[in-house]
């Protein structure tokens, strides 16, 4: 079967999105709503992962998360949607109902990347400070961490706005959270935690994905692809390795739907996939949306087109259970 492989970044709206690889692409800015609450909805920013991307394959060939930078795919960002890129695997480990998945990163920074500051797992920053991502490339998602003065004491979900631009890290959430899936002017965004030192999460149902080049290790809600059972304005996207993380979709409305261009996986509307042009029946550009498909359905290939046919999302046997129906409409 044709094989796809994932871009790593997600775009957030212009910096959470992820690139399209040969099966999904970044993704974007998510809505502040429930999701930021429940799990840790991450925003539609884009963010580059550390380095390697964690694969997933299925009949219709292997996965792997798209990244800009470090990951075999690389992902670009717009100048609307933020974008993120993880790397790594899944380790494995829980806490309070969490688990955590490293994904391949999503955006690397330029010239082997920048010096950080500081971890955003341990958060040590001197006192009355905190460790946060930032962007040191005008336009550019997050790249980096540094230290910033803590202002606030927000939580998760809590509401927040981004003093200075979208990129600069600089709000009133609480040290170990930040402020994400704002808008382009970064306002109206939600308090987002980032992962412990073991790569777990405190916010019940949240895994832990690491995105652009390691500097967003966010605790992110799970879902379900078939279901889209994020919040509003947010899409069901591939993280890079065996889950499924919730994103705000980057997109104008009417947007990222059946053959339409895209670079990021949130640049998909909710319910569709993007996946390497080829794979796409119709699509003339390196990688197109598609959507996904329910194997477990009596005509799984009822939503697709042309040649399409609903292939697995996963290899054979490698399918999580909660995914094992997980597909999308591609050329065999």
């Amino acid at each position: 079967m044709t094989a796809f492989a994932r871009p790593r970044a997600l775009a957030f709206l212009v910096s959470l999105a992820v690139i399209a690889g040969t099966t999904a692409c970044a993704a974007d800015d998510a809505d502040p709503g429930q999701g930021a609450t429940e799990g840790g909805t991450s925003d539609a920013s884009s963010t580059s992962g550390s380095g390697t991307t964690s694969s997933t394959s299925g009949t219709a060939g292997s996965t792997s998360s798209p990244t800009t930078g470090s990951g075999s795919s690389s992902a670009t960002t717009t100048a609307t949607s933020e974008t993120t890129s993880s790397t790594g695997t899944a380790s494995g480990s829980t806490t309070s109902g969490s688990s955590t998945t490293d994904d391949g990163g999503f955006i690397t920074p330029p010239d082997g990347g920048v010096a950080n500051q500081c971890d955003p797992r341990s958060q040590d920053c001197p006192e009355g400070q905190k460790c946060v991502a930032f962007s040191n490339l005008e336009g550019e998602p997050w790249n980096a961490n540094k230290c910033v003065d803590q202002t606030g004491d927000d939580q998760v979900g809590d509401p927040c706005n981004i003093e200075g631009g979208k990129y600069t890290g600089v709000d009133i959430c609480a040290a170990g959270f930040q402020c994400l899936l704002t808008d382009d002017d970064g306002n109206d965004g939600a308090c987002v935690e980032f992962c412990g030192t073991d790569d777990t999460c405190q916010t019940a149902g949240a895994r832990c994905v690491v995105y652009n080049d390691g500097s967003l290790p966010l605790c992110l809600a799970s879902c379900d692809p078939l279901l889209q059972d994020c919040p509003q304005g947010q899409g069901c996207y591939g993280s890079g390795s065996s889950e499924f993380i919730c994103f705000k979709f980057s997109g104008d409305p009417g947007t990222g739907l059946r053959g339409d261009e895209c670079a990021f996986v949130n640049q998909c509307a909710p319910g569709f996939v993007c996946a390497t042009g080829g794979t796409v029946d119709g699509c003339t550009t390196a990688s197109c949306c598609t959507v996904f498909c329910d194997l477990g359905d009596g005509d799984p290939n009822a939503n697709c087109t042309g040649g399409e046919q609903c292939v697995p999302f996963f290899e054979a046997g490698t399918a999580p259970p909660q995914y094992r129906d997980v597909g999308i409409c591609a050329l065999p």
